[in-house]
């Protein structure tokens, strides 16, 4: 591993390269405190070196009965010991670097993740396939963060917004979605995130296999399968309970909007979400009436013509602003 060291160091990796020390990184954080180690002393200054080069080779000498470098030339100590670091610490005498604590501070080093960012803007919706063939369903006004290559461990993504999974099955590797108040952790299953964050609420609901649900701001923790569905609310426990109308939940995959006893405040949310545009309410409306309603694909003005029924309000569309009046 030492030889895949040497040639990050110096900037000669291959494609295949970083990747096989991507995941040796990943395998062990002894591994990754072991490389950030070399990086750091790697890029000491010559003065650093020289002002502790004879410090740290007395402590080599001492833990070693035969001289393990010979370095001839002043001229070419530079990288000859930067070379002869990256070894030992590669063979496990970081310690020789980490006594040294009180007298220098390396400059820290941070291995470079390549990470993805896709979203899916007001009106749009994304479908696209994840490194280990998972399958997403991006919805509007959503945004995932996941990793180039997975780790060989663990499979870990971020979400804003709301999505739908197909996980491919990986036993040895634990698929987990990070959002803001919840977390999800599967093995291969199909399951809908909706975690906005201005919602009142997050919502996981299965549709395949089995998924675990945790709150990040607590400990409560439960275990959802087919049909089942688990809510967090603010300074709330999660409540499991069963699906009572999987449109309502899955509907946006093909196109349906479904409004399901909500409020004219979450069905404005939608709407700007589904069309991209902006809602402004300049009259006074019964925030408290529930509204229950089908579309699918739906025209925005065919939308607006039944709530403007339902909520006894004139509506106007200009360019992306819906002006209720």
């Amino acid at each position: 591993m030492e030889q895949l060291i040497l040639k990050y160091l110096n900037k000669e990796l291959t494609s295949v390269e970083e990747r096989e020390l991507q995941s040796w990184l990943e395998e062990d954080s002894l591994n990754r405190q072991v490389f950030e180690n070399m990086v750091s002393h790697w890029e000491l200054s010559d003065v650093e070196i020289n002002a502790y080069k004879e410090k740290v080779y007395d402590r080599v000498m001492q833990s070693s009965p035969s001289p393990v470098v010979e370095m001839e030339s002043s001229k070419g100590w530079s990288n000859a010991w930067k070379v002869a670091a990256v070894i030992l610490l590669a063979v496990g005498l970081g310690f020789v670097f980490n006594h040294m604590e009180n007298q220098i501070q390396p400059k820290s080093a941070v291995v470079e993740q390549v990470l993805i960012e896709k979203e899916a803007l007001f009106g749009q919706k994304l479908t696209f396939e994840l490194p280990d063939g998972t399958i997403v369903k991006l919805n509007s006004g959503s945004k995932i963060t996941f990793p180039k290559e997975f780790a060989v461990n663990h499979r870990d993504v971020s979400l804003m917004g709301e999505a739908f999974f197909d996980v491919t099955k990986d036993p040895n590797r634990p698929f987990k979605i990070n959002t803001e108040n919840i977390d999800v952790t599967v093995l291969g299953t199909s399951f809908n995130v909706d975690a906005y964050a201005e919602n009142e609420a997050a919502v996981v609901a299965v549709k395949t296999g089995k998924v675990s649900v945790a709150s990040r701001k607590g400990s409560d923790e439960v275990l959802l399968y087919p049909a089942q569905q688990a809510s967090w609310q603010q300074d709330a426990k999660l409540k499991k309970q069963q699906i009572v109308n999987e449109e309502a939940i899955f509907g946006w995959l093909d196109q349906t909007m479904m409004f399901d006893d909500d409020t004219i405040d979450e069905i404005v949310k939608t709407l700007e979400r589904w069309y991209d545009v902006k809602v402004e309410i300049t009259t006074k409306l019964d925030t408290k009436k529930k509204f229950t309603g089908k579309y699918k694909n739906p025209t925005l003005r065919a939308v607006m013509e039944s709530l403007s029924y339902a909520y006894d309000f004139e509506y106007e569309l200009k360019d992306k602003t819906v002006i209720i009046k």
